[in-house]
């Protein structure tokens, strides 16, 4: 299996969930902060025109692919890769070494309402997860600084960024050096439970994004 695909000149991991889980242990315990995303079709089509996008993907130390059609994408018909991207089983086994290794989180959102949504996701299926800080965008455009110290004060190993994109790019990319972190993990949008309408909203983004990657895609193999 091809442990690296190439999308858009752009080079994403493309590890098998059991392998994957070994890097996120490393970080665990090693020095300096990591960085994790899962990568959906509406950054990659994003990337297409922000270069700022574009490197947060390719700087980040691990990226997880967030949607099977990436996969596809790349001319991969695997059915056990496609199981876990779909099933988000590396997220799943990311928080059991988090919660072994009894490491706290920060959480961090665009909102309060999106936090509150955020914190009650996890607590009810990570009901021993040490959620030492958490904190929103919401007025903070102008107090980026503000959101920095919380996230350092409160000795978090990890931080749980549900920021859209391009946001939480430009966040990472212009922040990074000052995170006292371990980890830094990008999530997806997917993650927050939905209302039968944003479902049916969220299918129809998903499909726009689809054809878009595919143009890009056919464009790109010309050349």
């Amino acid at each position: 299996m091809q442990n690296k695909i190439d999308i858009l000149g752009i080079e994403i991991d493309n590890y098998a969930v059991k392998d994957a889980v070994l890097y996120v242990e490393r970080y665990l315990e090693g020095v300096g902060m990591k960085t994790i995303g899962t990568i959906s079709m509406r950054q990659l089509d994003l990337a297409g025109s922000d270069e700022t996008v574009k490197e947060y993907i390719r700087q980040l130390d691990l990226a997880v692919i967030g949607e099977k059609e990436i996969l596809l994408a790349a001319g991969i018909n695997s059915g056990q890769r496609t199981k876990e991207i779909v099933e988000h089983v590396f997220f799943s086994e990311m928080m059991k070494r988090i919660l072994r290794n009894r490491k706290k989180a920060f959480l961090l959102a665009e909102n309060e309402t999106e936090l509150t949504q955020m914190m009650e996701q996890l607590k009810s299926h990570y009901e021993r997860l040490q959620i030492v800080g958490s904190g929103s965008m919401e007025g903070a455009q102008h107090d980026v600084d503000r959101i920095i110290n919380e996230i350092n004060s409160a000795s978090a190993d990890v931080v749980f960024s549900l920021l859209p994109s391009p946001e939480q790019e430009y966040f990472l990319m212009d922040n990074k050096s000052k995170l006292d972190i371990k980890i830094w993990y990008g999530m997806e949008h997917d993650f927050m439970p939905k209302s039968r309408l944003h479902r049916i909203m969220g299918l129809a983004g998903r499909l726009i994004h689809k054809r878009k990657l595919k143009s890009r895609l056919h464009e790109y193999n010309k050349e």
